[in-house]
């Protein structure tokens, strides 16, 4: 795949015209068919019109009905507005593209598409076979370990971190890239030296799409998971116990969750739900969820502690099949929250 460079991208349901190189999107010829383009567009945040903040904003982020800003000292300003224009400014000249664009391909963009309409999570999804899963899950849950390794299982990416889901049932191509931390790129064998880190001083890196197998358009949503770890403690000593071990370190899904709990489960992911209220776009979330709950099921997914037995227990197991992983005993459900 050819390196990216500034013009039209697609995103998120949305094609986007700026000057940025954005290596996490996926890059678009012109077209007269393309609705209007989405600006993103260097601007002075001096210039912006004042603004009556929703009660839910913070002194970093404004909020209100259309309007999305961002304040960050040291990186800069961020704007978007109606879903069709999104701005930024650098804090000053030492601030890379690098950092602008960590916050204008995730914050930015999700804040568009909330302004459009779009139901958005924070989650992964991926696709075999011309449908979709969604994996759910707190920012240490193992999304992205998890992705790694079911591309090298067959799979391609559709979106990681913000994922958008139409009216339809569409997972729509979004963020294709990775996150990935040092820890796990050492365990996967990564060359982490070569990667690129997400921003400066942080030891995380990222996969953009020339390392890993994505797909350009949408796909329907079959399945969501939700992520909770398998803890497993070190030091067995007998077989029943090292049996049992094992086990813990299999992936593993319950059966569904009711509808009201994966109507919860999607409201706690969305990205980001204070964004949503401040945006008074609560009412949108709400009645998106409830269809998704209503119609995709959910199950919880037991995630092994460690990559090698990740790995190990896909060899086994059938994401497409959760009857291929299911465990006879109830699983807690975690009320993670992004407010």
């Amino acid at each position: 795949m050819p390196a990216a460079s500034p013009g039209i991208y697609q995103a998120l349901g949305m094609h986007l015209e700026t000057t940025l190189v954005l290596p996490e999107l996926i890059q678009s010829a012109p077209s007269v068919e393309h609705e209007p383009l989405v600006q993103v567009v260097e601007a002075d945040h001096q210039q912006w019109p004042e603004l009556q903040a929703s009660p839910h904003s913070t002194p970093t982020l404004q909020l209100a009905p259309q309007e999305w800003r961002l304040e960050l000292e040291g990186i800069g300003w961020f704007r978007a507005t109606s879903g069709e224009r999104l701005e930024w400014q650098r804090w000053d000249d030492s601030v890379s593209d690098r950092d602008i664009r960590t916050f204008v391909a995730t914050s930015g963009l999700g804040a568009l598409a909330i302004q459009r309409g779009a139901l958005v999570l924070h989650g992964t999804a991926l696709e075999r076979d011309g449908e979709a899963i969604l994996l759910l899950g707190h920012p240490v849950a193992g999304k992205s370990t998890l992705a790694w390794c079911l591309l090298q299982h067959g799979w391609r990416l559709l979106s990681s971190e913000l994922v958008a889901v139409s009216p339809d049932g569409l997972v729509l191509p979004g963020m294709h890239q990775l996150k990935i931390w040092h820890d796990a790129a050492v365990a996967l064998k990564l060359n982490w030296q070569q990667l690129p880190p997400v921003r400066k001083g942080l030891k995380r890196y990222a996969l953009h799409a020339h390392d890993l197998d994505c797909l350009p358009q949408a796909a329907p949503l079959r399945l969501i998971y939700a992520l909770n770890h398998a803890k497993a403690d070190s030091g067995q000593e007998d077989d029943a116990q090292a049996d049992d071990e094992k086990e813990k370190m299999s992936l593993k899904a319950s059966h569904n969750f009711s509808q009201i709990n994966a109507l919860m489960r999607l409201r706690n992911q969305a990205f980001h739900a204070r964004m949503y209220r401040g945006m008074d776009a609560e009412a949108q979330l709400f009645m998106q969820a409830s269809v998704l709950a209503r119609t995709v099921p959910m199950h919880a997914l037991i995630v092994p502690d460690g990559i090698k037995a990740m790995a190990e227990s896909l060899k086994k197991v059938d994401l497409m099949r959760p009857e291929s992983m299911q465990q006879p005993t109830e699983v807690i459900e975690e009320g993670a929250s992004n407010a």
